[in-house]
């Protein structure tokens, strides 16, 4: 009995407030049977699950000590799904030992309402997988409606249970039923194949290699704050020859080791303490042409030197022809919570709280600076992490593949793969981690140029500069 009353009360902590659902109450439309879903599945590696989300969802992580709870927001707020693993140490506690305790709680509800069962499906099969789900009914209170607590629960090993916990509004269930036995129906709990171990341990290599990476080394790989990188983007000529080449872009990379502050125009004297957090920053300032189409990009992205926070904002201005749009992105993450902010010009404001998945995520100021550090330090191999990526609005899986090229004596190439449905880049650096070139799939070029130089060219054969 202590067991299970241990488990009543962590089943306890998963309960979502009313309050909240009611604010979400609307008239519901007729139940669909189907359920659209994101293109590709949630990978959540501290609970070994990987799941697909409905179109629309929100989902969210949080993390007490090794314990780890994924949040999911159901399209237009008609009902919130909590994904938890529960541990126990009483190794004979069965599947219908856990969901009988818990039904036996909400069952209770308050000091004189009761639940009551809508259902309960004991034997419940999904692929390779036995489980029990019941639904209850839970009266409301001072005026506010019923709701429904349901529950899917799955032993995965001994004394290990998989939990998927759904609150919604009563008058919201029939719709909201569907979209989340749809959702758990996608649920594919451990027998990882030969990719998910290769994932697995290439993201226990890049943790490894950061773990020994000292802030010293960290700053070696930097520009330093009063210096800067420029870099050309150009399709070589077959003759050669520079001034037949086709220029697309250039860029200019700062980065240092410094204060939060940094990011901000305040003086130093105004700074408060969190402006004084020690990290590192990255700041790029960009310009890309492509025939009528111009892009300037100013980026800039902080880290503090323990990972644990980070900062950025992103802004573009697009012209083409006479027409001109701006937009804006900003993120800011403590441990594993992140926001996004997106605001274009034309369009409302989006927020957005990507997912991150378990272990392996990096700062973006980080995902600049891996490369020159993979270059120096690391041994060849695959080392993966996941990081957010602009382009995809989303956190997706990074490849880095380390080697050292047999017709390239003294050279380190580094092949990265952002997610995986973009085209590989590959990048060469000398014996001393400096970056000689980047080559892309469309065999455009990143050069390093002095910044005189770049001036020249572009003068010369007429491209704008300012």
């Amino acid at each position: 009995m202590r067991n299970a009353t241990r488990i009543t009360r962590c089943f306890a902590l998963l309960t979502i407030s009313l309050m909240t659902l009611q604010s979400f109450a609307q008239t519901a439309p007729a139940s669909p049977t189907t359920t659209d879903f994101e293109p590709d599945p949630v990978r959540i590696d501290a609970l070994d699950l990987s799941i697909m989300l409905p179109k629309g969802a929100v989902s969210e992580t949080t993390s007490f000590g090794t314990n780890t709870s994924v949040g999911v927001g159901f399209p237009d707020k008609i009902g919130v799904m909590i994904i938890k693993e529960q541990r126990t140490t009483n190794k004979d506690l069965s599947l219908e030992q856990v969901a009988q305790s818990i039904i036996k709680q909400l069952t209770r509800f308050g000091n004189s309402s009761t639940g009551a069962i809508i259902e309960h499906e004991k034997n419940l099969k999904i692929k390779l997988w036995s489980g029990q789900r019941f639904y209850v009914r839970m009266p409301g209170t001072n005026g506010k409606p019923d709701s429904v607590r349901g529950m899917t629960i799955f032993q995965t090993q001994p004394q290990r249970f998989i939990i998927f916990d759904l609150t919604t509004l009563y008058r919201d269930f029939d719709r909201c039923r569907v979209m989340y036995e749809n959702t758990v129906a996608t649920m594919d709990l451990g027998n990882p194949t030969d990719k998910d171990v290769q994932r697995a341990a290439a993201i226990r290599k890049m943790l490894d290699f950061l773990d020994l990476r000292s802030p010293e080394e960290i700053q070696a790989v930097t520009t330093r704050k009063s210096n800067d990188r420029w870099e050309r983007l150009y399709l070589p000529a077959v003759t050669g020859d520079d001034m037949d080449a086709t220029e697309y872009g250039y860029r200019r990379t700062r980065s240092w080791a410094g204060f939060k502050g940094d990011l901000t125009e305040k003086p130093r004297n105004k700074w408060t303490e969190d402006d004084q957090t020690m990290g590192y920053l990255v700041q790029i300032d960009a310009m890309a042409i492509e025939e009528d189409l111009r892009v300037d990009t100013r980026a800039t992205f902080y880290t503090s030197i323990d990972g644990e926070e980070e900062s950025w904002t992103i802004k573009m201005s697009l012209r083409q022809g006479g027409e001109q749009s701006t937009s804006t992105i900003t993120g800011a993450r403590s441990k594993k919570n992140l926001v996004v902010l997106t605001d274009s010009s034309g369009s409302a404001p989006t927020k957005t709280s990507p997912l991150i998945q378990g272990d392996g995520y990096i700062s973006q100021a980080l995902s600049y600076l891996i490369s020159p550090l993979l270059a120096k330090h690391a041994e060849p191999g695959d080392y993966a992490s996941y990081a957010y990526n602009s382009s995809a609005g989303a956190i997706t899986l990074r490849w880095d593949l380390v080697e050292h090229p047999e017709e390239s004596p003294g050279m380190v190439r580094i092949t990265t793969k952002t997610s995986p449905n973009t085209p590989p880049t590959v990048s060469l650096y000398n014996g001393k981690g400096e970056l000689l070139r980047v080559r892309l799939s469309n065999e455009r070029i990143w050069e390093p140029i002095e910044v005189e130089r770049l001036v020249n060219l572009w003068q010369k054969k007429g491209l704008p500069l300012e």
